[in-house]
């Protein structure tokens, strides 16, 4: 259900029922307040009460390796630690120059891929040819190295069956100790599914970990040549990192929940340049336009 049918079902309930609402959700119960000063209330006055998120299902705790990722993580010092370094050693500003050669890298995939295509005479559906490039940089910024076609391809599969199946895994989380009986096959293949996951991405981690103790070991010359080409990357700073609850690191399955993960999306197939709308928080095309790239004549 959309947000725009929605919002006039939860109207008719608040005049009905007042300004404070409490529904069931799938698994989780969700309140919705419509009266302000109930709202400051609640997050503001009481906000040490409320502002956290509710226990996360069993197949979250599968796929977040507990919650100890910056998305299911309960607000508190691992939270914190787990947001301060995506923000300020990742994605801060500051960072940005130390991105150009990998920028450099993705657009020249980009370029290729373009003029693969056009000299085989094919349409290009550009979205796709963007999603795959700004996947490639986002690899390189978790793993600090330019991987391979096929490393890169073994990544994105693994990411979409997981995202492509995990709708049908919410079952598991109604009574997880009777589903893990009754439905255990499906728990088996949740669980295969996060072994891949794990399987992919760890041997990546360690052989970041392994690049950076040779280059800690390396002399001043040497290393001076060496940081030409060296980014910092999201796998350099898990590394670093001592949960201040636990005392201790993040273990490898832990940071694969902290990489940063890309959706698949699919182009919609079609010849002509289709203008129809559809309703989300922006006006977009309801079918996205494919190009054809050819030669400029004059």
């Amino acid at each position: 259900m959309s947000a725009f049918k929605v919002e006039p079902i939860l109207r008719s309930l608040h005049a009905k029922f007042g300004p404070m609402v409490t529904l069931r959700v799938g698994t989780r119960t969700a309140i919705f307040v419509a009266d302000r000063t109930l709202a400051h209330e609640a997050l503001i006055q009481s906000s040490a009460v409320y502002a956290d998120r509710p226990p996360a299902g069993a197949t979250i705790r599968v796929i977040s390796s507990n919650q100890h990722n910056i998305t299911s993580s309960s607000y508190g010092p691992t939270w914190r630690l787990l947001r301060r370094n995506l923000t300020a050693e990742i994605l801060h500003p500051s960072r940005v120059k130390s991105y150009t050669h990998a920028r450099n890298w993705v657009l020249q995939i980009l370029q290729n891929r373009f003029e693969s295509q056009a000299k085989a005479g094919r349409p290009i559906c550009a979205m796709e040819h963007f999603q795959h490039a700004m996947f490639c940089l986002l690899v390189l910024m978790c793993f600090g190295d330019k991987l391979d076609e096929d490393q890169i391809k073994r990544i994105k599969e693994v990411q979409r069956q997981m995202i492509v199946n995990f709708g049908k895994f919410n079952i598991l989380n109604f009574w997880p100790r009777v589903t893990k009986i009754l439905l255990r096959n499906r728990w088996k293949e949740l669980f295969f599914l996060r072994k891949c996951q794990d399987d992919v991405l760890i041997s990546l981690i360690r052989a970041r970990k392994k690049a950076k103790e040779e280059r800690v070991n390396k002399s001043k010359e040497d290393k001076k040549d060496y940081e030409d080409e060296y980014v910092l990357s999201y796998v350099d700073t898990l590394l670093a990192l001592e949960l201040p609850e636990e005392k201790r690191k993040l273990k490898e399955e832990e940071m694969v929940t902290n990489l940063i993960w890309k959706f698949e999306w699919k182009a919609v197939d079609g010849d002509g340049v289709d203008l129809s709308e559809k309703e989300e928080f922006t006006i977009v095309m309801k079918n996205p336009l494919q190009t054809h790239v050819c030669p400029r004549l004059k």
